[in-house]
């Protein structure tokens, strides 16, 4: 349900599939990566190049591979993992705090 709630936030403000520079310091707003294959590899907001705000992820298979929120490039908040079954990763999935993981889910 979160996740569905994320992707139709993501594509009522209108996501663009474009290439890009992470890099490049002019980069605001939200984008759309792409594997090789042509499927969804992220969904991600920048601020000034950097990643800030929502970000989903995605196996080159089109199974969801995380979600979550950065802060001046930097997670925080809850994180999911999930590996290619579909299944959380609880070894990396959890609350964080400036790019560390702070405390398991649900803790």
């Amino acid at each position: 349900m979160r996740t569905t709630s994320l992707l139709l936030l993501l594509c009522l403000i209108g996501l663009g599939t474009q290439s890009f520079n992470e890099r490049d310091s002019s980069l605001s707003g939200s984008r759309t990566s792409l594997w090789p294959n042509g499927a969804t590899r992220e969904q991600a907001f920048f601020e000034k190049g950097i990643r800030d705000g929502v970000c989903l992820r995605w196996h080159s298979d089109g199974s969801p591979r995380a979600e979550g929120q950065y802060a001046s490039g930097k997670k925080v908040g809850e994180w999911r993992f999930f590996d290619k079954n579909g299944a959380i990763d609880s070894s990396r999935s959890g609350v964080y705090e400036s790019d560390h993981k702070i405390s398991p889910l649900g803790a």
